[in-house]
């Protein structure tokens, strides 16, 4: 069973992340997101956090992924879409579960009110999906090595996002396996820049057909 929200803050913050995804969404020619989409972009700002600030506790714990037909779902980001469109943040474009920013959205909702640095790095988790284009999120998703544990134990657990997930370990290890390529110039290359590489390797995966 999925866990509500801490506080009222907490669910503040998933208002304004839903939000500000859709405000980088725009600045990347994204007019309009899926709503599955936003929760495939949640779950890896998630289980992505830790591998690029493993010094910080993960800000966007607050989320309580579960495995769904569609991919990663949590029913509270579902209650934030059905408060977002009554009040018309964001609003139905195309079909049911196609989205764009709504008539009283404003630019300082999406910065200011969530915070700077967890707005940078959704912006950065945002500005690398927009390299590849929103139909391969779920192909990410797919490939997702905590995705694909939880998948596979064929259990009601939840996806771990949390510093030992899965993902991180095989970012670990896709680090050190590039460092050994590397040698001297190892310290060059930052936490973003292999995350950026990652994302590299898994489409080169997609684009081969591979698990």
């Amino acid at each position: 069973m999925e866990k509500e929200p801490k506080d009222k803050g907490d669910q503040y913050l998933i208002y304004t992340d839903i939000l500000a995804i859709f405000k980088l969404a725009s600045d990347i020619q994204w007019k309009e997101v899926r709503q599955n989409s936003v929760y495939r972009i949640l779950y890896l700002s998630s289980v992505l956090y830790s591998f690029r600030h493993p010094e910080k506790s993960n800000p966007f714990s607050i989320y309580k992924f579960t495995v769904d037909t569609t991919g990663p779902y949590d029913s509270n980001i579902s209650k934030a879409f059905d408060f977002l469109i009554k009040d018309e943040y964001i609003k139905r474009t195309t079909g049911d579960d196609v989205f764009a920013i709504g008539k009283n959205s404003s630019n300082d909702v999406f910065k200011i009110e969530i915070g700077q640095e967890r707005y940078e790095w959704l912006k950065q988790v945002m500005y690398i999906l927009g390299i590849y284009g929103e139909n391969k999120i779920y192909d990410f998703i797919f490939r997702d090595p905590q995705y694909q544990t939880t998948i596979k134990s064929n259990t009601q657990q939840g996806l771990n996002t949390d510093i030992n997930n899965e993902t991180i370990k095989t970012l670990k290890n896709f680090q050190e396996a590039f460092e050994e390529t590397l040698k001297d110039q190892k310290e060059k290359l930052s936490p973003q820049t292999y995350l950026e590489l990652y994302f590299e390797y898994i489409f080169s995966k997609i684009l081969k057909r591979e698990d």
